[in-house]
């Protein structure tokens, strides 16, 4: 069972709902609790092959809640609180680097003339969030004593399913407290038509959106020697779009999800693409990734506080370990240093660009996010510079036909169909158009459209809404057939 799919809509998610608010209805707090923790446990024991996967989680659970209960929220002496710190720390990290980077320890190997080989027995789905919501934990545990919870809460904290494979990277300091707060125990039809107003904005950006882009930028990718700068323009904006419309979708069903069950899940989206400058653009992108590195590693670093110099080393090195965080390769490691360099010359040339029009700093973040995707969105960094050779071919190059007849989204077909009765002999340009609008109505919605978030928070229940929510929601599950993996399943 993935999300979204026909089991977890229709049958997963209202079996939860359902039995959480008749058991919290009776005021049955513990089970109703019980009953998310055995839901997001059921649910997570689907997605990793086996029970290898469920059974890394509980181990990483049971170890990282004894350090802290027993070890860091006790009255010990600082420094067997400071070891024992470093231990929970050191053994969470070792564990995400056994899992997800012992590949690439014995590529780097390779390149010394050493045989390292060594695969890990199993990679747990979402463990790089789970293993940084729980070193968030530890730290926080250490810096405050007095955080104690039950074994029943932080369980529910970490395997808490709608958060747990793609995030956003939630602290425990605010979600627990919103588990035991009895008076989001009342169910609220307000927050229930609310969060299926998100949920289905959440499905729409993902099935509607970024799949259909995602099927060309991945045919783009697939025949790069083909494009020519035209078509490279167009694919590599079509996947800095479906990543966006993707990983956004994903988090707006989860805060969605929260919404129908009372709770507040942090918000992982602040309209990036919306940015005048890389630093704006971090502070809106991913925005609990961004936190985590900032409390939990740029400020323990010295931060800004210790000379320039520091501080630009500091940032580089939270950059370099960001792309390392979304995958174990050297391309990743770049487009990280490609961001951090991006950072320091716009904290350098934030005073001069003030004066530049708000147009022209947008478009010259918005490019830079965009090329600097490549790197991400490559297999590897030759695939990457030979995306950057097409981009730059000298001529123009028209549409590649092949590539638009192979990747026309299904639901547009009737576009095509009826461009085509009118003027048949317009199959060719019928694709373009639909490519090149699919792509601008992209760029639309990510940069000059409300956020979903915004959209939600003013959003009051009318026809003119209901019906919106409808034919979206409608649109969504029919596509369902043809859904695609969340690109941030694999981080």
């Amino acid at each position: 069972m993935v999300l979204p799919s026909y089991s977890f809509i229709f049958i997963f998610l209202p079996i939860v709902l359902i039995l959480y608010w008749i058991a919290v209805s009776r005021k049955l707090y513990a089970l109703g609790k019980i009953i998310l923790l055995a839901g997001s446990l059921f649910f997570y024991s689907l997605l990793t092959p086996g029970i290898k996967g469920l059974i890394a989680l509980l181990a990483s659970i049971a170890v990282c809640y004894a350090i802290a209960r027993f070890g860091l929220a006790q009255n010990l002496p600082k420094a067997v609180r400071t070891v024992l710190l470093s231990a929970g720390i050191t053994g969470s990290v070792l564990f995400l680097i056994y899992c997800r980077y012992l590949s690439y320890i014995g590529e780097l190997a390779a390149l010394s003339g050493s045989s390292f080989v060594m695969e890990a027995v199993v990679v747990p789905v979402g463990i790089s969030y789970y293993t940084f919501s729980q070193i968030a934990f530890l730290t926080d545990t250490y810096r405050d004593p007095s955080i104690r919870y039950s074994l029943l809460d932080y369980a529910l904290f970490v395997s808490f399913f709608p958060k747990i494979t793609v995030g956003p990277i939630a602290l425990s300091t605010e979600m627990i407290p919103q588990f035991n707060d009895d008076s989001r125990k009342t169910f609220d039809y307000g927050n229930m038509s609310k969060g299926f107003y998100r949920f289905t904005l959440g499905l729409s950006k993902k099935l509607i959106l970024a799949d259909n882009l995602g099927k060309f930028a991945d045919l783009g990718y697939a025949n790069i020697p083909n494009l020519g700068a035209a078509n490279a323009i167009l694919v590599i904006l079509s996947y800095t779009l479906q990543i966006y419309f993707d990983f956004s979708g994903y988090c707006d069903i989860a805060s969605a999800i929260c919404l129908m069950l009372n709770f507040d899940l942090c918000e992982n989206f602040d309209g990036p693409y919306r940015s005048l400058s890389i630093s704006e653009f971090w502070k809106r992108w991913h925005i609990s990734l961004t936190r985590f590195f900032r409390n939990y590693l740029y400020i323990p670093l010295g931060g800004n506080r210790k000379g320039k110099i520091r501080t630009m080393i500091n940032t580089m090195v939270i950059f370099l370990v960001s792309g390392l965080w979304h995958g174990a390769a050297t391309h990743f490691v770049i487009w990280g240093g490609i961001h951090g360099v991006g950072m320091l010359i716009s904290r350098f040339v934030s005073p001069f660009m003030k004066k530049v029009p708000k147009a022209v700093r947008w478009l010259l973040t918005f490019s830079f996010v965009s090329l600097a995707w490549v790197f991400f969105r490559s297999d590897d960094t030759a695939v990457a510079i030979s995306m950057f050779r097409q981009l730059f071919t000298v001529g123009f190059t028209p549409l590649n036909s092949a590539l638009i007849a192979a990747s026309i989204p299904t639901e547009f077909a009737l576009i095509q169909w009826l461009i085509l009765k009118a003027a048949p002999d317009m199959t060719y340009y019928s694709g373009c158009a639909v490519w090149i609008g699919l792509v601008a109505a992209g760029i639309y919605f990510s940069a000059f459209s409300k956020t979903s978030a915004e959209r939600c928070a003013a959003f009051t229940a009318s026809r003119r809404k209901l019906a919106t929510t409808v034919i979206l929601f409608t649109w969504s599950v029919l596509s369902l057939s043809e859904v695609a993996q969340f690109i941030y399943v694999n981080f």
